[in-house]
């Protein structure tokens, strides 16, 4: 690679990282909420563009080549993500709600999961891809476990249309099926696992599934431990980045899921006594946004959008989704307490797709991107992002004929909190 060519990747990167840092301002945030979309559809479809141009030949900055060395910061992105939803995972919250919220969630996860599995199913053996082999019911899995996500709500605002005690409700139920996802994603990963040539263990299924959890445990505990020796925040984010960056590189040394690793180390962090609890979660939050636009622009340079069987999947995708969200608050309303929102309501907020979503699928092509049925993935990844468009313009149509207004479905920005007070390092505002 020349000189001029290693300038230009530099400086379109760059460009990138600083229009997704532009693109997190509470502002871009605060015109989501107002018009009701979610980050896909604002600042997540501009970024798969910028990707998909800098795969151009002509343009030459995510080229084949540049994506396979940039393959650890995909990782340690993927990992960041999961690390955020685990951290989501905090038991004492759930503690505060209903006991009914359980069976709530359950439902709200299992029966989308269902009809899009067996949905997306049927899709693909009129594809002409054989059923009778352990590659079909591996896809099948990841279809159901990208439907289980929900986007998340902006409480406050949604709280005016419901009240806040139910706005919290419901806000719980986002933030624990995007684990639910995650969980799916891991079953996946331990029962379908790459080809003995990929990866350097044989172990049994149930030995995997032991990994999996005593790495993710022993990685967050590890975190655990550093974070109770920092003493300011640029500490934290250093030792963040670090454990991150750690957890990440062994799952993927081992042919694990990368974000399920990592989310088992985010939610035993979330549960233990951290003493800057707030500091962390702020520090993880206010990271996330810019690194999940900087991993849909490397996203749309692998992104081939012209596979057309994605295309074709991508409706029955949305309706078997839409229908199980629908179907699911339906029995919820009936097991749930009298505070959730009614069934109309619940549908319509939790309807939205998550943007975890992509980050299950793309996690799933990149574990199996060395199997023979790779290019199955490929038409995943074109049906859950063109899904996620049609879902956004799906719920707005259901709104206006159910006659109900506009409800939020993206999370606020982090709103500053006053932190304990701490020693900071010279030159370090408090």
């Amino acid at each position: 690679m020349g000189h001029g060519h290693v300038a230009r990747v530099v400086m379109g990167l760059s460009a990138a990282l600083a229009l997704a840092v532009l693109a997190a301002h509470p502002e871009v945030r605060r015109l989501e909420r107002r018009f009701g979309i979610t980050v896909l559809l604002s600042s997540g479809l501009p970024f798969l563009l910028i990707g998909a141009i800098f795969r151009q030949r002509a343009v030459g900055i995510l080229t084949p080549e540049i994506l396979g060395d940039l393959r650890p910061a995909f990782e340690f992105g993927l990992g960041w993500i999961g690390f955020v939803v685990g951290m989501s995972f905090d038991v004492r919250k759930l503690d505060r709600m209903p006991r009914s919220l359980g069976g709530v969630i359950a439902l709200e996860s299992i029966v989308p999961m269902a009809t899009t599995a067996a949905a997306c199913s049927i899709a693909l053996v009129l594809l002409g891809v054989p059923w009778r082999n352990a590659g079909f019911a591996r896809d099948a899995l990841v279809f159901a476990a990208c439907a289980a996500p929900s986007a998340p709500i902006a409480i406050e605002a949604f709280g005016h249309v419901v009240g806040e005690r139910r706005a919290r409700m419901v806000g719980a139920i986002t933030d624990v099926d995007e684990v639910t996802a995650l969980v799916a994603l891991g079953i996946v990963a331990i029962l379908f696992r790459p080809t003995v040539e990929n990866v350097l263990w044989v172990l049994p299924s149930s030995a995997w599934f032991l990994v999996t959890l005593g790495l993710g445990g022993v990685l967050g505990i590890v975190t655990y431990v550093l974070l109770r020796g920092a003493k300011t925040a640029t500490e934290e984010l250093a030792l963040l980045l670090g454990a991150v960056a750690l957890c990440a590189g062994m799952a993927e040394h081992l042919a694990l899921s990368v974000p399920v690793v990592c989310a088992i180390a985010g939610a035993l962090l979330a549960n233990l006594p951290l003493s800057d609890e707030i500091g962390v979660r702020k520090i993880l939050v206010e990271v996330e946004r810019p690194l999940y636009l900087v991993f849909l622009v490397v996203v749309g340079a692998s992104w081939n959008p012209w596979a057309w069987q994605g295309w074709a999947v991508a409706p029955v995708f949305v309706f078997a989704r839409v229908a199980g969200k629908w179907l699911g608050a339906r029995l919820a309303r009936r097991v749930g307490s009298d505070e959730l929102p009614d069934a109309a309501d619940l549908a319509l907020a939790l309807m939205p797709q998550s943007p975890i979503s992509i980050v299950v699928i793309v996690a799933a092509a990149t574990l199996y991107a060395h199997t023979g049925h790779a290019d199955r993935i490929g038409w995943g990844i074109n049906a859950v992002i063109i899904g996620g468009i049609l879902t956004e313009l799906v719920v707005r149509a259901l709104q206006r004929l159910s006659g109900r207004a506009r409800l939020p479905t993206e999370a606020p920005e982090p709103v500053p909190v006053p932190l304990p007070a701490r020693t900071h390092s010279s030159g370090e505002e408090p």
